[in-house]
């Protein structure tokens, strides 16, 4: 944060931008457990560094044919979850 160009502007260096923070903490938390579209992280790209780091082989995308699929995560929530979460 001291390489930040706006840090020796800041009058109250400790609270530099909590609420953005928290937003996207919070974004990325919900976007992954309710598996929304362009807001989760887990990936194609996330699957594949887990191929290239050979770990985690069940997440791992599998093929068939044309379309590449990937497997839900653990934490990857059901219809009736994400309405009861909601």
């Amino acid at each position: 944060m001291f390489d930040l160009s706006y840090w020796s502007d800041l009058d109250v260096r400790h609270c530099i931008d909590v609420m953005h923070v928290e937003k996207n903490v919070c974004d990325s938390i919900i976007g992954t457990l309710l598996n929304i579209q362009g807001k989760t992280k887990d990936g194609l790209n996330t699957c594949q560094h887990l191929v290239e780091m050979g770990i985690r082989a069940k997440l791992h995308p599998w093929s068939n044919g044309k379309k590449i699929y990937l497997t839900p995560a653990c934490h990857t929530l059901s219809r009736k979850e994400k309405i009861s979460f909601c």
